[in-house]
């Protein structure tokens, strides 16, 4: 460590090198993630063709109600051009960073373990980061003061890209919403501007923040009592466990994944004495911007945890252990959390990524402490033992088949297959139940056509009138065990 001079740049880019390599290796050794599988299954309709992932009756699937989702066109390419649209953007974002930033902002991106991890399994981090630093740099002017309400409507069109990506919204909930921010930014502008003495508070960042993080809080727990989704809906139906829940988020959001993934840590204290010592109008929308998100941020990924236990019927607060990673959606604020630091310093003397003064030897050290993570991210990537399985199946054109396995996350395993299998090609059909379903006299039954059974490792018992095919262990870091492939005797 003492031969490490974290002064010197040469370091830093031999740093941006090995991240970007990184990147690179993590696309040819990992799996593409459960979601990203889910997603390419979407028809052209909206709908998942085996059923949708929560179905109406618990523990067992439903391939006549496949739903409704909107997902990114890209989703309906192949697996290697999937990765390579996620690494090219990646690369821009790293590119763009070196450039308005510097080569140690650039690095720390480069290494991030959640991104490294999210490009490796083909998920929309990299797009949300994009959008997310395009909005807000449209939003704030930050690279331009003209066309003012032009950027604001472009900031606004890129911020409403974020819920498309997620489906939460459809095209035209794109334009009313981008439409609704337009006017509610042009606004805040006019009245900070002219407003005099009464709206002094809108040019305090850290007065800004505050209300910011009491509107959108309340906003959010609205959503909740509206019961504007289901997800949502669940922080009225399950308050205690939602409460829980919201202080592991604010853990894995706010501690995990923004103060050490990103490498923030040693930045905040002095962010917060600069931020309640100056008055600056762009500093303070900057401040309400990464503010905003952030709070949303916990408050989704605690309802996220908190709905998908209820209808897993998982243990609580284990499943927090299973879905923990869904505070990688912090990520997407690395750039404007840079940005708002270089702001700063116009003000006050604060240290920065880029020029990080006596932060120097802590942001290294830190770097160096989540290497092993970014390595382990990238050189094992995801296994899916469901491509070995597939291959194992020997199923004809218009077969069904039945996936049992514990409830959490099934139906996403469940769609593992449809790649492997080529089921849109052939006409297969696939099935989930539960393993604490009656999955085995649904076979005689419900499921009589099925012809082929696919079992996880948690389930260990063989049905009567059928025989084990073939079987292999599943890898460690996907929990061990046994698959087995079973076929009627």
């Amino acid at each position: 460590m003492e031969r490490l001079n974290f002064e010197d740049d040469r370091l830093w880019i031999r740093l941006l090198m090995l991240g970007i390599l990184l990147n690179l290796i993590v696309c040819f050794t990992s799996d593409l993630g459960l979601d990203t599988q889910v997603k390419m299954a979407v028809n052209e309709d909206g709908a998942l063709p085996w059923g949708d992932l929560r179905p109406e009756t618990a523990g067992e699937s439903d391939p006549n109600d496949g739903g409704q989702r909107v997902v990114l066109p890209l989703y309906n390419l192949s697996e290697i051009a999937i990765k390579a649209m996620a690494f090219l953007t990646f690369a821009g974002m790293i590119a763009c960073l070196y450039r308005w930033g510097g080569v140690r902002s650039a690095a720390v991106l480069s290494l991030s373990p959640a991104f490294i991890f999210s490009i490796g399994r083909g998920y929309e981090e990299v797009y949300l980061a994009v959008f997310c630093a395009a909005a807000f740099m449209l939003f704030t002017g930050v690279l331009s003061e003209k066309n003012r309400i032009l950027q604001s409507f472009g900031g606004a069109l890129a911020f409403m890209l974020m819920p498309y990506a997620k489906g939460f919204t459809d095209g035209t909930g794109i334009l009313i919403g981008a439409a609704v921010l337009t006017v509610v930014v042009t606004l805040w502008n006019e009245i900070e501007q002219r407003g005099g003495e009464k709206t002094k508070w809108m040019s305090k960042p850290h007065v800004v923040g505050i209300v910011v993080f009491i509107s959108v809080s309340l906003c959010m727990i609205v959503l909740g009592m509206l019961e504007y989704s289901s997800t949502f809906s669940i922080m009225m139906e399950s308050p205690v466990r939602y409460g829980t829940a919201l202080v592991f988020s604010i853990l894995d959001v706010v501690v995990i994944f923004t103060f050490i993934g990103m490498v923030s840590w040693p930045f905040i204290g002095p962010l917060i004495q600069g931020l309640t010592s100056i008055n600056d109008s762009k500093t303070a929308q900057m401040t309400g911007f990464i503010v905003g998100i952030l709070t949303a941020l916990v408050f989704y990924v605690a309802a996220l945890w908190t709905y998908e236990a209820s209808i897993w019927n998982a243990n609580w607060p284990g499943v927090i252990w299973t879905m923990g990673n869904n505070g990688r959606y912090a990520t997407m604020l690395f750039i404007p959390f840079v940005m708002l630091l270089q702001q700063l310093r116009h003000h006050t003397e604060v240290p920065t990524y880029d020029a990080p003064l006596s932060k120097a030897k802590v942001m290294g050290l830190t770097l160096l402490l989540l290497l092993p993570l970014s390595m382990l991210a990238s050189l094992h990537g995801q296994t899916m033992w469901t491509d070995e399985a597939a291959s194992e199946m020997n199923l004809e054109d218009g077969e069904e088949f039945l996936y049992v396995s514990e409830d959490t996350l099934g139906m996403h395993w469940l769609y593992t297959f449809y790649a492997p299998l080529d089921a849109e090609e052939k006409g297969i059909t696939g099935h989930w139940r539960s393993i604490d379903s009656t999955w085995e006299s649904d076979l005689d039954s419900t499921l009589s056509q099925v012809t082929t059974l696919v079992v996880s490792p948690d389930v260990t018992l063989t049905p009567k009138g059928w025989i084990v095919e073939s079987s292999g262990e599943v890898n460690l870091l996907n929990g061990g065990g046994e698959w087995r492939v079973l076929t009627r005797s």
